[in-house]
């Protein structure tokens, strides 16, 4: 039976996800940039000191759904930095990340509390969110026309000044690069 929860939750998951990144008409997937598969390659950094952090890739479970992550517990004083340098192909017109956020089942977040989950575009600020919940939050966000560039993507986690229970993760995040339908004759 508990396999059988297991499988629902996946399909779930990527059912939900599948409705959240339909290209629009006339566009299909072209390429796609996994972050978790690329981890090896980041670059992992402190802003300040690096006491207490961690940044690595395993399960997680968020309001018990489990899915693969990025473990992004925030050092005691700064923010985690997990950065990506990458090249998007010269034929995507245009890029959708998706991914979802969350703190680990079994943190015990109260009060002021929060966690702040930050994404960096080449130095700026794209999207932000504090978080206290144990639950997965997905998102799926339309980025600028990068096609034929190098980009640098920065997941970025902040404890706010109190990194107790900040138990972060970044649940299958995905870069999507859509682009013109080739008809076949």
């Amino acid at each position: 039976q508990y396999i059988s929860y297991l499988k629902w939750q996946e399909e779930l998951w990527h059912s939900l996800l599948d409705e959240e990144i339909q290209p629009d008409a006339g566009k299909t997937m072209l390429w796609q940039y996994d972050f978790l598969e690329a981890f090896p390659a980041a670059r992992q950094a402190a802003t300040r000191r690096p006491d207490m952090m961690e940044i690595k890739i395993a399960d997680a479970t968020c309001g018990m759904v489990r899915q693969v992550a990025l473990w992004m517990h925030p050092p005691v004083e700064g923010s985690a930095v997990c950065e990506y340098t990458l090249r998007v192909p010269a034929e995507v017109e245009s890029l959708r990340l998706r991914f979802a956020v969350g703190i680990r089942d079994g943190a015990l977040m109260q009060g002021d509390n929060l966690c702040a989950f930050r994404l960096l575009v080449n130095g700026r600020r794209l999207w932000s969110i504090t978080k206290q919940t144990n639950d997965w939050e997905r998102f799926v966000l339309d980025l600028p026309s990068l096609a034929g560039q190098d980009v640098v993507i920065q997941f970025v986690t902040d404890a706010l000044g109190d990194n107790r229970w900040n138990w972060a993760v970044w649940g299958e995040p995905l870069l999507l690069g859509y682009g013109q339908k080739v008809m076949q004759k």
